[in-house]
């Protein structure tokens, strides 16, 4: 009985999701309404009955220009217990093993996408599945990542998010968000929001539950191209450019440790140079330093990069690499000391040109570099 309790909790994952009669099992019973009828009509399940946490569900939607879809469920379970977490515990082996008999599963949206597949007439999949689910600080986190194929509808105007939400006329398998839920859909890069009736944050749609949906129209978004592939780089005057500069800094430095030496007074004017003096060392200024205040020396980075080499743009790609490819936005803006405007500017326009992804994580925004294969197209 040691993990009754979390069986329950897990049977009530998808509240929002109503399904088709056919496509009803009973191990994701019948969802609608946040009813899961099978899993309380058991007698385990009905002295578990004043169990009354439900599990922190975030759903992210991260929209392509290929129109597919990748989505992420995660699900959060407040452990309070020894029991509760020794049941989570067994109950994550038996998930990710693919043996568990409850739990959110790809099967739930194999179903979902054939509904949906027939009401659109798009041909459409369900691929690269993964479901983990582990411990951090006492909390039972669930999470089922799965890329959903030809998802977004493709119009004379750009691409248009909905008909993929329908069950049949104009209602939508998503019924609703609980209190508990929320979901977020990014928009595809180097695409703009243009129509919707949904709350938008950073050109991505984010819905909070409680919410309920009635028609698909309730969840449609309309995206147009903000200017196709980004901009390919001049790379041969910028290296031109580079070893111009490099040539005229080295004749100056050059010229100024002469120059004591070559110089000579006029007659009877000061006095004939001496050649055991030292060069003198140029002194720099800035607007915040006073005359004769030398400016001290950038030092490079680990990696011998003299970060004021590089662009705006360079230098949060470095930081990224440094950091494992993925940091959140607020620790960028740590990093560099830049202003928040700065670096939400900044970003955006680095995501739009497809040189950084952005992940809304709640109200964080969490970003990564692309994968090597995406980087390359």
């Amino acid at each position: 009985m040691r993990s009754a309790v979390i069986i329950v909790a897990l049977l009530t994952i998808v509240a929002g999701v109503a399904l088709p009669a056919t496509a009803t099992s009973p191990s994701v019973a019948s969802l609608d309404d946040g009813e899961t009828q099978t899993a309380l009509d058991t007698p385990t399940a009905a002295q578990q009955s004043t169990l009354e946490r439900s599990p922190q569900t975030d759903i992210f939607i991260e929209l392509h220009s290929d129109r597919s879809a990748d989505w992420r469920i995660e699900m959060r379970y407040e452990l309070e217990t020894e029991n509760e977490t020794a049941g989570f515990e067994e109950f994550a082996q038996e998930y990710e093993a693919g043996t568990a008999d409850v739990g959110l599963d790809a099967d739930l949206f194999e179903r979902v996408s054939e509904t949906a597949e027939e009401q659109t007439g798009r041909s459409m999949a369900i691929e690269n599945v993964t479901a983990t689910a582990n411990i951090e600080n006492d909390t039972g986190i669930v999470v089922l990542a799965f890329t959903w194929t030809n998802f977004l509808e493709e119009t004379d105007d750009g691409l248009r998010l909905g008909d993929a939400f329908s069950s049949g006329t104009d209602a939508t398998w998503l019924t609703s968000l609980q209190s508990n839920q929320n979901l977020t859909i990014q928009t595809p890069p180097r695409h703009a929001v243009s129509s919707t009736s949904l709350p938008l944050e950073n050109n991505a749609v984010v819905i909070e539950g409680p919410r309920t949906f009635e028609s698909t129209e309730q969840l449609t978004v309309s995206y147009v191209s903000t200017g196709g592939q980004p901009p390919e780089w001049p790379w041969d005057l910028i290296i031109g450019g580079i070893v111009a500069v490099a040539v005229v800094l080295g004749g100056t430095v050059v010229y100024l440790r002469r120059r004591p030496t070559d110089a000579s007074a006029p007659s009877g004017q000061g006095t004939a140079p001496n050649p055991d003096r030292e060069p003198p060392t140029p002194e720099t200024t800035s607007e915040a330093e006073g005359p004769g205040e030398e400016r001290p020396p950038t030092e490079p980075d680990d990696d011998g990069v003299d970060v004021d080499l590089l662009s705006d743009e360079e230098r949060v790609e470095l930081l990224l690499e440094q950091k494992g490819g993925r940091m959140k936005q607020a620790n960028i803006v740590k990093e560099t000391g830049w202003s928040d405007a700065k670096v939400s500017q900044l970003l955006s326009s680095m995501a739009d040109n497809g040189r950084v992804e952005k992940l809304r994580l709640g109200r964080e925004n969490l970003i990564s570099l692309p994968d090597e294969d995406e980087r390359e197209e």
